[in-house]
């Protein structure tokens, strides 16, 4: 059990280390709502209030956390939640209520 728990923490940080951080959640909240279409990073950073530069970064520590991904059409790179990224996010966060609730 220790090392099930053990395990689950240790794949569990990418995701939690990404949404723990204000603007990617709200990032990845956006992105929830615009479902398959997903969302040019151009326009979410305008949506966020954030430079472009800054926005690129959120997006790659989301992309590398398995949450989004990415499809460029020429200039435009579109940005769409991944269902795997999101059920495993949902995932973590239940899974941590309720050992907080057996505590």
């Amino acid at each position: 059990m220790v090392h099930y728990l053990l395990t689950m923490e240790l794949t569990s940080l990418p995701i939690l280390a990404a949404l723990g951080q204000p603007t990617r959640w709200r990032t990845f909240e956006l992105l929830l709502e615009q479902g398959e279409g997903g969302m040019i990073q151009g326009e979410i950073a305008k949506a966020l209030g954030l430079d472009k530069n800054l926005m690129s970064t959120h997006l790659k520590v989301l992309k590398l956390a398995g949450l989004v991904t990415s499809e460029k059409n020429g200039r435009e790179v579109t940005y769409r939640v991944t269902p795997a990224g999101a059920r495993e996010a949902a995932m973590i966060i239940l899974e941590r209520i309720d050992r907080a609730k057996a505590i």
